[in-house]
């Protein structure tokens, strides 16, 4: 319980000093997002459960096999580190405490108060329903790209596509008590 209390106050630290506007480079991506199996991205994320919020910059490596998360505060320092693949995952704290359990969702559930749904969460940061599961609803803009998306009760919002492109630039992802929004800054897709 320390360790969840200490953490949401750094993160209320972070959500004081971050930035309200981003600058991102131009990106040359692609105008499908159909064949993407792996990627990494850099930006920022804000997550608000209750009455309790806090934002990190956000560093995610995907690929078939494996998720590197990690979050990072203002200036540089590891907050948290998510690693997961099909043994588990491991959530490492700036503290270096160490938590294990069978799913990222669960133990972010356990560790931090809200579930982290990564294997949605892979397909939808890529503005793509999961294909394992049931889409509630969904609506899409005059390109064929998602606008909002309804799948396993969460609700996401495609705020902002960078240029022409298929891939996402904001997003904001609401589940119950918990909302994420998230800022992609820099996309990285493997040639």
């Amino acid at each position: 319980m320390q360790c969840r209390l200490g953490f949401f106050a750094l993160c209320a630290v972070l959500a004081a000093l971050a930035g309200c506007a981003s600058t991102r480079p131009t990106q040359v991506l692609p105008a499908s997002n159909a064949s993407i199996e792996a990627f990494s991205l850099n930006g920022r994320v804000a997550v608000k459960i209750d009455d309790r919020g806090y934002t990190a910059s956000l560093r995610w490596r995907h690929s078939a096999t494996q998720d590197s998360i990690r979050l990072l505060s203002p200036v540089g320092s590891v907050v948290g580190q998510i690693e997961a693949d099909g043994n588990g995952a491991t959530l490492t704290t700036g503290d270096k405490k160490v938590f294990h359990s069978s799913d990222a969702q669960a133990l972010t559930h356990e560790v931090l108060g809200w579930d982290l749904p990564l294997s949605g969460l892979r397909y939808w940061v890529t503005g793509r329903a999961d294909p394992a599961s049931p889409v509630q609803a969904q609506e899409r803009d005059d390109k064929q790209r998602l606008k909002s998306l309804t799948q396993n009760d969460w609700r996401i919002a495609y705020l902002e596509y960078f240029g022409d492109s298929a891939l996402p630039a904001r997003l904001s992802l609401a589940y119950d008590r918990l909302n994420l929004r998230l800022i992609i800054q820099h996309w990285e897709l493997p040639p």
